[in-house]
């Protein structure tokens, strides 16, 4: 196993290659997350709110949204308050309107909210995989996790299609390849891409239609036997008489396509931003000395403007101050040179 980490502006992008497998594992850690609530992490948290009709409450974690606590995950707990100050471990992350799912590990003196210990990405990678290699490189095929549509061996296409209560994948065997080595090759790249990307909760295969009873039970032990080599937990449904199979995936955060892509599937403002800052950085080298202008599109502009990380300073002290931003419709470069 290799960790290999890839130091951008704005991010940090790290890959687990196993042997000739490749990259098995991509995982993305932003600047403008830190502080951000990870699985794991203790926070001392203010409960905010009592929710009888959720059997819940809500707590300041001193950080982005509120978090969740049922009161089942509260045992243990003595009768909560408002105002009250505990100690709450992060059980899942928050995700799209949702805030970090928490349970209750303790009364807190502190008098301000806060994280007191937690984890990084590299440290969890670290600690899964501790004879794993570190390795500062390039990585390559990062970007894949920006797809939604992905050629299948045998022929045919795999759709992903994430949504807030279940993601999708869909096989079309299109034009080309037999239906059962279509969807065995489609089970086994699902698989693979689940964990690539980091995609968790509830996910549903649509397989092509397939007659024969046999070929059903092919299709779904090739999912099963491949899901088995995920270090992630996971639990998988009979394949139903329309030919879906739905199986869960226990999350980690947040998966790449949420990180990178909007609900229209489109970059976010910070993932055009980042890319934008960190082509600049690579036609740096090309441009020795030159002055460059990057052009922008308005919302990636916006999103700098807010100065959610230490971007400049960050590229002044990579390539200097010969650099500029300018409005543009789509990311580009210009040399005055």
């Amino acid at each position: 196993m290799i960790i290999q980490r890839e130091r951008r502006i704005g991010e940090i992008r790290y890959a687990l290659v196993k042997g000739k497998a490749g990259a098995v594992e991509y995982h993305l850690f932003r600047d403008s997350q830190a502080g951000y609530p990870r699985a794991g992490d203790i926070f001392n948290a203010r409960v905010t709110t009592l929710d009888k009709s959720l059997s819940a409450a809500f707590l300041d974690l001193g950080f982005g949204p509120a978090g969740f606590l049922n009161f089942t995950l509260a045992t243990n707990a003595p009768r909560l308050r408002e105002g009250m100050m505990i100690r709450a471990e992060i059980l899942r992350e928050a995700e799209a309107e949702k805030g970090p799912v928490v349970k209750f590990t303790g009364r807190s003196d502190a008098d301000k909210t806060g994280r007191i210990s937690g984890t990084s990405v590299e440290d969890e990678l670290i600690a899964r995989y501790p004879n794993a290699k570190i390795t500062d490189t390039v990585i390559e095929g990062f970007d894949i996790s920006r797809e939604r549509e992905f050629a299948i061996s045998q022929g045919g296409t795999l759709t992903i299609e994430p949504t807030r209560a279940v993601t999708a994948i869909d096989v079309d065997t299109n034009t080309g390849g037999q239906k059962r080595d279509v969807a065995i090759a489609a089970a086994k790249s699902a698989a693979r891409l689940v964990r690539l990307f980091n995609i968790g909760g509830l996910i549903l295969i649509d397989f092509p239609g397939l007659r024969k009873k046999n070929e059903r039970d092919q299709s779904w032990k090739a999912l099963s036997t491949a899901l088995d080599n995920d270090p992630a937990t996971t639990k998988i449904a009979p394949m139903s008489r329309f030919g879906t199979v739905e199986f869960t995936r226990q999350k980690s955060g947040q998966s790449l396509i949420q990180m990178q892509l909007d609900r229209f599937g489109q970059l976010t403002p910070e993932t055009l931003a980042l890319d934008g800052l960190n082509r600049l950085i690579r036609e740096s080298r090309v441009h020795g000395g030159a002055q460059l202008t990057l052009y922008l599109p308005q919302a990636a502009m916006d999103w700098l403007s807010k100065n959610e990380i230490d971007w400049n300073d960050a590229v002044t002290e990579r390539i200097g101050a010969r650099f500029r931003l300018e409005l543009g419709p789509a990311i580009d470069i210009a040399s005055d040179r």
